[in-house]
């Protein structure tokens, strides 16, 4: 134990039980600390990935104290920010907002909106359902996509009518799996056992699954206050010093007790002392 050199506790003089208690308090004291950390730590926290640009440290999905102008389903609960939301919108901007059917385009945006899912942002599911995709690709195979020249991805075309660069979906995939792996997204089968299936399906979370998510996201140049994020790692933290400062102090009196009943003045006139208040004889 790195204190019982400090504060010298083998030598104290202690009885045996007191200089347990003593150095086992610290040690709780410590191990709860670290218990803390640990579960903070494991605590969902958001990772970047693709349009999902975020800076350290990674915070907790959060509820936003700014409307949403896309994917307004993950207003409530989610990685992404006004920004992030934006830059998803402009992805599946095309020349002509009509060129794609209503069915294809809704569910186009869902899939590019599956990035602000607090369940696909903190990386607790990295795939898109198998099904998800069959039922994506029956509502678009009538509808043009073209290879971005920037990500190499199937995006939508813009234009209801084929040209050098634009073909139907169903020329350019023969089903679903193979539509989403074009267009970005990695495929798996859903798990059976798994409540959720373990992979985007298009399904909202409920915000109640993230506790971080019941309060607004607060804007970062708001000072935080000594302790407000970590309440409990404060209270154990300001608790182990003071534990620390308790047992120094003990022991320092300890010795000054010690040092004054053992003085020379001390033993002249106690006593209890042998030879105190005689003198040698020459």
């Amino acid at each position: 134990m790195p204190w019982a050199p400090v504060l010298g506790f083998v030598s104290s003089g202690l009885e045996p039980n007191a200089a347990a208690q003593q150095l086992l308090l610290p040690a709780l004291v410590l191990m709860l600390i670290k218990s803390c950390l640990a579960g903070e730590r494991s605590l969902p926290r958001c990772r970047p990935q693709g349009l999902l640009k975020l800076d350290r440290p990674y915070q907790k999905p959060s509820q936003s104290e700014i409307l949403f102008p896309f994917c307004q389903q993950y207003q409530h609960c989610s990685c992404c920010n006004a920004s992030h939301v934006v830059a998803v919108e402009r992805s599946l901007q095309t020349v002509d907002s009509t060129a794609l059917s209503a069915s294809c385009s809704a569910m186009t945006a869902q899939l590019a909106c599956s990035i602000c899912d607090p369940e696909i942002g903190t990386a607790q599911k990295q795939h898109i359902c198998a099904a998800t995709c069959e039922q994506w690709y029956k509502r678009c195979q009538h509808d043009y996509f073209s290879y971005s020249p920037f990500s190499q991805h199937l995006v939508p075309c813009g234009t209801k009518q084929a040209s050098e660069i634009c073909s139907l979906a169903s020329e350019l995939a023969d089903n679903g799996q193979t539509f989403c792996q074009q267009a970005g997204y990695d495929v798996r089968e859903a798990d059976a056992g798994n409540s959720n299936g373990g992979c985007f399906d298009g399904t909202v979370p409920a915000s109640t699954s993230f506790a971080s998510c019941s309060a607004p996201m607060r804007k970062q140049q708001h000072k935080v206050k000594p302790g407000s994020r970590f309440p409990l790692l404060y209270f154990m933290v300001l608790t182990s010093a003071a534990t620390a400062l308790v047992l120094v102090y003990r022991r320092i009196a300890f010795l000054m007790t010690r040092r004054q009943l053992y003085s020379p003045a001390t033993r002249s006139g106690n006593p209890q002392f042998p030879g105190s208040g005689r003198r040698l004889c020459d």
